[in-house]
């Protein structure tokens, strides 16, 4: 028996389809984002991004994102790195 992928384009060949759609009618924006799999987020880590974001950062050549409440207050403003339709701003990233 042939396990279900977790994520891409073998799982959801549709919406992958209309991404390709939507990168190729805007490749200057495309070059800036990327698809990324929720699954270990969701899955494992169990984080609820209605109440969660994370916060990465580059610590000794590596990124390192910790998940924190979303009203715990940030020393600074951080650019949002990644977005979800149904929680907006989920990962924020120090500059």
């Amino acid at each position: 028996m042939k396990a279900k992928a977790a994520c891409g384009p073998e799982r959801d060949p549709e919406f992958f389809r209309e991404l390709d759609r939507v990168f190729a009618e805007f490749p200057d924006a495309a070059d800036r984002y990327a698809v990324t799999c929720l699954a270990v987020e969701l899955d494992v880590l169990k984080i609820d991004f209605t109440r969660q974001v994370g916060v990465s950062r580059v610590e000794d050549g590596r990124v390192v994102t910790e998940f924190v409440d979303r009203d715990e207050p940030t020393p600074r403003r951080r650019a949002c790195c990644a977005w979800k339709p149904s929680a907006g701003c989920i990962r924020q990233c120090e500059e």
